[in-house]
């Protein structure tokens, strides 16, 4: 398959079991695939030749064979980047996935122990900053990533702050998707802007990189000529080739081998018990819908006269669950009133 074929990346969730209640969590099905066919999936998507891999869960750490398929895709030249929430990292842990040239991002939703333990509910904020630490001096700690809700989007500066004291070099804040109570949530366009603007001074102000996990940051921080760097390291969520919405242009597959176009799509392209990983790609790089929804031009709405549409394209997955339209703007787009004001 030609590499410009190829899924930018994909996107693991290897178990559904987790040791944590987050007030964010998506809901993961029931199933998991056992160890016979994770194995001939990992050789799967070594003939896809993704840029990268992204192991996630649940808690990935809880899969028993976790580092027998890590080590697999260490043989296969993979770059992994983990998700852990870090509860479960121990010196061991640590010195194993050292071993096995894993990336681990930690998650950590809250600069303050009171706003963390809440919406991570049985985490420890002691331990989870002392696991980042650990990761950190043994040269494995690739970034923090931060969940951005309504609760905790204040804090930005405080987890900017927090990841310099680790000695973390880049926060990933990730928006929000579709997840119980989802509109109470999630912030609202004004909150958004805001949001942004406190990561671009906290980065300032601390030298730590971020990427902001949103298609619009970049329309934004331009159009408000807000200072703000790409980050110069890579990053398992990071795709520098572009800034827009990367629905369809990358794999997500669960635990129970159910593969879609975007993490959080309620939308399901096959499921690798029935047939191959290949075989679902090849089918969904010639889906006509796919197609027509990664075209920016079938946009309606405010999004279809933004002068960044062809750099954003706004959040597929969020539009479809907030709208019930895969093809309607993003409602939480910080620019949507903006927009709207020049189109009159």
């Amino acid at each position: 398959m030609p590499e410009s074929q190829s899924p930018y990346l994909i996107d693991w969730a290897i178990t559904r079991k987790c040791n944590l209640r987050c007030r964010h969590c998506r809901g993961i099905p029931q199933g998991e695939l056992s160890t016979e066919r994770a194995k001939k999936l990992i050789d799967e998507i070594a003939e896809l030749k993704p840029g990268w891999v992204i192991i996630e869960g649940g808690e990935p750490i809880l899969r028993k064979d976790i580092f027998e398929l890590l080590g697999l895709m260490q043989q296969k030249q993979f770059e992994v980047h983990l998700i852990t929430n870090g509860m479960l990292l121990s010196p061991q842990i640590i010195t194993t996935l050292k071993q096995l040239a894993v990336k681990v991002m930690i998650s950590i939703d809250g600069a303050t122990a009171a706003t963390y333990e809440v919406i991570r509910e049985g985490a420890n904020f002691k331990k989870v900053v002392q696991a980042a630490r650990d990761c950190s001096r043994e040269g494995i700690l690739e970034a923090i990533n931060f969940t951005v809700l309504k609760t905790n989007y204040t804090e930005i500066p405080g987890i900017f702050e927090l990841a310099a004291s680790i000695g973390a070099q880049k926060v990933t804040i990730i928006g929000l998707k579709p997840c119980q109570d989802y509109p109470a949530e999630l912030l609202a366009p004004q909150e958004y802007g805001e949001a942004i603007e406190l990561a671009c001074l906290a980065a300032q102000k601390t030298g730590v990189e971020f990427f902001f996990d949103e298609p619009f940051f970049w329309a934004t921080v331009r159009e408000r000529g807000i200072a703000a760097q790409m980050p110069a390291m890579s990053a398992g969520i990071l795709v520098p080739s572009t800034t827009a919405c990367i629905f369809g242009e990358y794999l997500f597959i669960e635990p129970n081998g159910k593969v879609k176009p975007c993490s959080f799509a309620p939308l399901v392209l096959g499921n690798v018990s029935e047939k191959s990983l290949g075989e679902i790609w090849r089918e969904a790089l010639s889906s006509p819908f796919l197609c027509q929804l990664k075209d920016s031009k079938t946009r309606t709405g405010y999004c279809r006269s933004c002068k960044y549409l062809e750099d954003c394209k706004g959040c597929r997955s969020r539009t479809f669950v907030l709208t019930g339209d895969w093809f309607a703007s993003d409602p939480v787009c910080p620019l949507k009133s903006e927009i709207a004001v020049e189109r009159r």
